[in-house]
């Protein structure tokens, strides 16, 4: 169990790209897009998997919610992850990530669970993101509870309308893109889309009439590419 604890709890370099929110509302992709893969994991019995819009954001939670669950517990004085009753706690709690992951009911596996977040090293990027990029005090994160609105706005989930752009961007069928299109795959196209198009409409404003009013820039439309440690550690 250390050694997953211990992969939780650091920024991965060799990882593909997650998204994170910048401070004047663009988009960076932060990690290696040359990393990006559509291909599926092979995980024996359990048969192959992926982050997916499907599953993504639903993994993510889950995975936020067990790494504060180790937080919380680092700072209980009187446990030790050495002992077998908290370990054996763990265990059960980082099956509910992973049912998130592939779908369906399974037993621990360490093996699995290891192989699991390697496969996925941007999953633990995003997740360590998410939690330490607000000073304030993170809370169990519920994804029901987000879906049933936020005050009566309808939330949507971003792997998911991201899917959906493609789809009609590329004119597919938006379940399979959900389905089978790797989150790698959807925010690296994306960028690029997104990009394009602010390009092409500046390209399109700057060769206009001399008088003609500037357009305005479409807000969250800009992604930058980043790699894990470009920043120093603040």
């Amino acid at each position: 169990m250390n050694d997953l604890i211990e992969f939780l709890t650091q920024f991965h370099k060799n990882a593909p790209p997650f998204i994170s929110e910048n401070e004047d509302g663009s988009y960076s992709l932060v990690g290696s897009s040359d990393l990006t893969t559509g291909t599926a994991f092979d995980y024996g019995e359990l048969g192959k998997c992926k982050l997916t819009a499907k599953n993504h954001s639903k993994t993510l939670l889950a995975l936020m919610n067990y790494i504060i669950l180790l937080d919380g517990l680092s700072e209980a004085e009187e446990l030790s992850f050495e002992d077998e009753e908290v370990i054996e706690f763990l265990e059960i709690e980082f099956s509910a990530v992973m049912v998130q992951y592939f779908g369906k009911k399974i037993s621990y596996s360490h093996d699995i669970a290891l192989k699991f977040l390697k496969d996925n090293p941007q999953l633990v990027n995003e997740a360590l993101y998410n939690i330490t990029k607000d000073k304030e005090q993170i809370k169990q994160v519920d994804y029901q509870s987000i879906l049933d609105g936020l005050e009566g706005s309808q939330f949507e989930d971003p792997y998911i309308s991201i899917a959906y752009e493609l789809a009609k961007e590329f004119k597919l069928r938006p379940f399979d893109v959900i389905e089978n299109w790797t989150t790698s795959e959807l925010i690296v196209t994306f960028a690029k889309i997104a990009n394009d198009h602010s390009l092409e409409s500046y390209l399109n404003w700057k060769y206009s009439q001399k008088n003609a009013t500037k357009p305005k820039i479409p807000k969250k439309q800009a992604f930058y590419f980043e790699e894990i440690g470009d920043e120093e550690d603040g």
